[in-house]
């Protein structure tokens, strides 16, 4: 035997030997390996289409997945970015641009969850902003010589740059996103394209000005009705020949002074109502910089009309509710009184802070810290009737008159069911909170049902009951020989061939037997007038498909 061959064998044997020490035969292991691979769907992705939606428009679509599963049944789910579901089909349509990432559930005993990957959907005609190499250059304060530079964008048109606060155009361009030659200040970047517009961050340009920075500020926050406000800011120290100045929202001076670097600088502005303060630093040169800027709460005690969360009723049901927002209160306060007034009454209809089960209506708060603290707002609630659902229902087919049930496979028991008899009536012949209605007819017949909650009313569903053969079986006969309801008409036997007809007194006796009914019955037994009375009948259709009897009563009139 040749040495390689010799060798081979050799391996081979050390191989099963190796394996074999574990105490389980190698062929076990080989076997088993295929026989723990999970049973799991797989995803395909070899037809997959991505629509891009219009810019900032949901018409985006992903199609084209398809999933293989040895269950019969497959659950999609479709999650956002933000995992928000947004789609249950695996086919995912009518979306914005976004990643999107499909879930698939099955019951083929699969131990793992089975994810696709991450799809992105873009905008078509999208803009781009890439500012990761952005430079800014610092402005000197008597020129405007700030600039910046290196934002790359792709997919616009037009660049155009803003003042942040004001909104003022500063620069137009259909070339390039850089901005030059502008004085201090923060500057944003607004992009466009035919279909899109983009927004970029805020940009600040500094000055050649050096500032200190601030080390610590401490508000005191204005009593209601009282001007006791202040503002204490600490900055850092080594900053000399700068002065500095407090200004309120309007541009009014309140307070100036000089740094004095000797010590940590300590600015202080007292005898503040409520506002917005600004601190600004300035050297000899004038050359001015905003420091910080400082809001203290209204001195005055007010319900915020924008704020405060007003929920609607809904349908007369007094689901509505106000939850007021109220400002200015200090931390801590207590015994504060809340008055809620129906303004259309005069009537006051609660106490606490926030005002639940009301219906439509005009409410007055009145909010009392104290008898200085005061303040009013009224509220308007209003109802409104959202669209209900109309309840699924369909009709039944029966071959002979008799009772049907009309039940609608939606029900809901905190809503209320209406059956018509007419499209447009006004007035239903049934409700209830089932969905289940009965009703006895003996000819084709079309109801209408709907879903009620509150004072709102759904469209009606149309229900129709179909009778195959509408037998007619009066109750009464009046065998006198005027021509008029002399003999039990039964309109409607022919269509029953073998029909069997009985007739019976109430002993139970006998009175008229008939097959297919040829003669129809005249209230006589041979020749001889029954007397007036109730008698009874049994009708029996002797048909495989229309199988069935029909029992009733039959008074006898002279």
């Amino acid at each position: 035997m040749p040495a390689k061959k010799t060798l081979l064998i050799f391996l081979f044997i050390s191989f099963i030997q190796a394996f074999s020490s574990f105490g389980v035969p190698v062929s076990y292991r080989i076997s088993n390996k295929n026989a723990e691979k999970p049973d799991c769907p797989v995803i395909d992705y070899s037809k997959l289409v991505i629509k891009q939606p219009a810019c900032d428009d949901t018409n985006g679509s992903i199609t084209g997945l398809s999933v293989t599963s040895a269950g019969r049944k497959i659950l999609y789910i479709w999650r956002d970015a933000n995992n928000t579901i947004v789609g249950h089909s695996i086919n995912l349509t009518k979306i914005p641009a976004g990643t999107y990432t499909l879930q698939v559930i099955d019951n083929s005993g699969c131990p793992t969850l089975t994810y696709s990957t991450p799809i992105v959907v873009e905008n078509a005609n999208g803009i781009t902003i890439d500012d990761s190499n952005v430079s800014i250059r610092i402005s000197s304060c008597t020129k405007g010589t700030g600039a910046i530079s290196g934002i790359k964008v792709t997919g616009a048109t037009k660049y155009e740059w803003r003042k942040q606060v004001s909104g003022v155009i500063v620069s137009t361009s259909t070339t390039t996103a850089d901005l030059k030659n502008v004085p201090v200040g923060d500057y944003q970047l607004f992009l466009y394209n035919s279909a899109c517009q983009l927004t970029s961050k805020v940009y600040y340009v500094n000055s050649t000005l050096q500032v200190p920075a601030v080390v610590d500020v401490k508000i005191t926050n204005p009593d209601c009705a009282l001007s006791n406000g202040s503002i204490v800011v600490t900055l850092e120290t080594g900053f000399s020949n700068l002065k500095f100045f407090f200004a309120d929202s309007q541009g009014n001076r309140l307070s100036d002074g000089i740094i004095v670097t000797d010590n940590t600088p300590i600015l202080k502005l007292s005898g503040l109502d409520g506002g917005v303060y600004n601190l600004y630093i300035y050297d000899s040169h004038y050359c001015t910089e905003l420091l910080g800027s400082y809001n203290l709460p209204s001195s005055v005690l007010s319900i915020s009309q924008t704020e405060t969360a007003v929920t609607n009723d809904k349908c007369n049901q007094h689901l509505g509710a106000i939850v007021p927002v109220i400002e200015n209160v200090e931390a801590g306060t207590r015994d504060i009184l809340y008055t809620w007034t129906d303004v259309n009454t005069g009537q006051v209809v609660g106490k606490n802070k926030v005002l639940n089960w009301i219906g439509a209506g005009t409410y007055q708060l009145v909010v009392q810290a104290s008898s200085e603290c005061r303040a009013v707002a009224v509220f308007n609630v209003i109802n409104v009737s959202p669209a209900l659902i109309p309840p699924a229902a369909q009709g039944s087919t029966l071959c002979l008159p008799g009772q049907i049930n009309i039940t609608a496979t939606n029900p809901d028991t905190a809503q209320t069911f209406k059956l018509y008899a007419e499209a447009n009536d006004n007035t239903p012949i049934d409700s209830n909170k089932t969905g289940i209605f009965y009703r006895q007819v003996d000819k084709t017949t079309d109801f209408y049902i709907s879903r009620v909650h509150g004072d709102c009313e759904s469209e009606r569903t149309k229900v129709t009951e179909t009778i195959l053969v509408a037998l007619k079986i009066p109750n009464t006969i009046t065998p006198n020989n005027d021509g008029i309801n002399d003999t039990w008409n039964l309109t409607g036997i022919e269509k029953f061939p073998g029909a069997d007809v009985r007739i019976f007194t109430r002993n139970g006796q006998l009175l008229f037997h008939s097959i297919n009914y040829p003669s129809p019955f005249d209230g006589t037994i041979n020749g001889t007038p029954l007397p007036t009375g109730v008698y009874y009948y049994i009708i029996d259709v002797k048909q495989p498909v229309c199988f069935g009897k029909i029992a009733g009563s039959l008074t006898i009139l002279r």
